[in-house]
């Protein structure tokens, strides 16, 4: 089970449903990570108060500490709520600690609960430690984005009143000196990955990021739609429906027939232009690079393209989009890999240097020290857990504002979810 840093400082994700629809990509899912079987949506819509379970040792008690720093009961209990609320969120209410978990059938609940807010914890602590270690602080402008984003959760979550969003912030079971600490790690986690491989992986060679991105199973597909949708997007049917399924596959053997690579992708281009609809082609020039089996692209177009070799043109893969001839090509470390919500092109050595970057974390992560107090190892999670209770409806909490709209690029037509 890998974690991934949660960057509060972005999604403001405070936990516990507080903001609900507001959590971040970076999330874990829970249903992704259960080994077989589908999802258990939880039936119940009960907020639940653990406020006297948060109770069950003073906020300042030092449970372990991860090489050398100390790790208090008040940042543990945060991370187990996380844990909980979400885990009871998908697969509902936890009435047996002992029993194997839906996220992980290897493991008891309490097991899992324990293991996965020990992990994230260590996850943070090593990234703080290894900023320390080279010599990475957060610049200026981290500091004003810090405080930024602070003022704008004090509005927005707080009516533009610290003390009240504070007291929101209590309801998540943090305190502003948690919350500002795990965005700051956030910060200096960039700040890291920035210093390691440069920034969106220039740091690293093309030879580098080629290598890396076979190893990771990345492939780069030029894709020709010959779609079966009229112009007011009605599916054609008839007449009209077959002569498309006549022209891809006219098109089709025609690019078959042709067996030097400079001249296979300079034709393919042309009759992306003479006849592609594809709406995506215009964003991905070079094609679209992505993992197939990763749900980027329709899982038909993925299966079809993965059995295909460099410069290869596939057979005509019917889709809900209509008809496509896919045209297989080597990586490219300038290909764009994704538009960002800003409208940025990221390219596949952003994508690599976060992969590169994330196997050194998970190192550091694992090989952290923990040293367990007494009061740590005899702690049970039923016990504390046993004394939460229902939420009593409260008819003054703040309400959460919208996430702002971001403008996004047109997306390509076999796909059906963004990148990772």
């Amino acid at each position: 089970m890998k974690k991934r840093i949660i960057p509060l400082v972005l999604a403001a994700s405070l936990g516990c449903g507080l903001l609900a629809g507001c959590q971040s990509s970076e999330l874990r899912s829970y249903a992704e990570e259960q080994k077989g079987g589908s999802a258990q949506t939880s039936t119940s819509g009960t907020q639940m108060d653990y406020s006297d379970c948060a109770a069950t040792y003073d906020a300042d008690k030092v449970m372990f500490t991860v090489d050398g720093i100390d790790v208090t009961w008040a940042e543990l209990f945060y991370w187990y709520v996380y844990d909980v609320s979400s885990m009871e969120q998908y697969y509902g209410a936890i009435t047996d600690w002992k029993a194997k978990s839906a996220a992980d059938d290897t493991k008891t609940n309490e097991e899992y609960v324990k293991d996965s807010a020990l992990d994230t914890i260590k996850h943070y602590t090593a990234v703080e430690a290894q900023a320390k270690e080279k010599g990475v602080t957060l610049t200026d402008e981290d500091k004003a984005s810090l405080e930024s984003t602070w003022q704008q959760n004090v509005q927005n979550y707080g009516g533009g009143n610290e003390a009240t969003f504070i007291a929101y912030l209590q309801k998540a079971y943090l305190s502003k000196d948690l919350y500002d600490h795990i965005n700051e790690v956030n910060l200096l986690y960039n700040r890291l990955l920035s210093t390691m491989y440069g920034e969106d992986g220039s740091k690293l060679s093309q030879d580098q990021i080629l290598q890396e991105a076979g190893k990771l199973g990345y492939v780069r597909v030029k894709n020709l739609l010959i779609s079966n949708k009229d112009k007011d997007g009605n599916a054609l049917t008839g007449d009209a429906l077959t002569a498309k399924k006549t022209l891809a596959d006219k098109l089709d053997k025609e690019l078959k027939g042709i067996t030097d690579p400079a001249a296979l992708e300079k034709r393919f281009d042309e009759l992306v232009a003479q006849n592609g609809e594809d709406p995506g082609t215009q964003y991905y020039a070079d094609g679209y690079t992505f993992i197939p089996g990763k749900g980027t692209m329709d899982t038909t177009f993925e299966t079809a393209v993965s059995g295909l070799g460099e410069n290869q043109v596939s057979d005509v893969v019917e889709t809900d989009y209509g008809y496509h001839i896919a045209l297989r090509l080597p990586l490219s470390a300038d290909a764009t890999v994704e538009i960002a919500s800003d409208n940025t092109a990221k390219k596949l050595g952003y994508y690599v240097a976060q992969s590169l970057f994330n196997t050194e974390a998970e190192t550091w992560t694992k090989d952290a020290k923990v040293d367990y107090t007494r009061t740590y190892n005899k702690l049970s999670l039923a016990k504390v857990f046993k004394k939460a209770k229902a939420a009593a409806a409260e008819s003054e909490t703040p309400a959460a504002s919208p996430s702002p709209s971001v403008s996004a690029a047109a997306s390509p037509s076999p796909s059906v979810s963004a990148a990772a």
